[in-house]
Parts: structure tokens; sequence; C-alpha cells
């Protein structure tokens, strides 16, 4: 799915710029802050929206536009 999120690029851009323009490193930098701090340690939600461009002509006009990454909250009784 494609990502429109800016957050995300400009988090891509960082870690280009930290690994010295070598994309590959960049990359697994990018996917490790997801898969690793945000999806093990916060509650990673995804908003989902669609552009007008691909609206009616792609199978899937569904893109990310924004990332919500807050800590957990842990509920241990349901009331107090």
């Amino acid at each position: 799915m494609m990502i429109e999120d800016w957050e995300t690029g400009q988090l891509y851009w960082n870690c280009l710029a930290q690994h010295e323009g070598n994309e590959a490193k960049a990359i697994e930098a990018v996917k490790y802050k997801y898969f690793e701090d945000f999806a093990k340690t916060k509650d990673l939600h995804f908003f989902l929206g669609t552009s007008a461009l691909h609206h009616y002509v792609s199978k899937n006009p569904f893109m990310i536009v924004g990332t919500f990454h807050p800590k957990f909250i842990y509920q241990y009784r349901l009331f107090e």
C-alpha cells in the first residue's frame, strides 16, 4: 500500500542523511523503527484515505495518509 504520510517520508530522509546516502541502510532503519519500535512498544494505527487521482482507475485507491502511535494504555480492571 502506498504511504503518503509526510512524517514517514521525513523519517526516511533523516535516515538517508544519517547513513550518508545509502538507500538500503536507510530503508532498513525505517523498517526497524516501524517493526521494532512502533509496533512493539506503541499502539500503532494507520489512517487510510483515497486520492481523487487514483479513485476510479486503481484496484485499490486507498493509501496510508497518516500514522498514530501513542504509548500503550494497559487496562487491568473494568471498574474502579
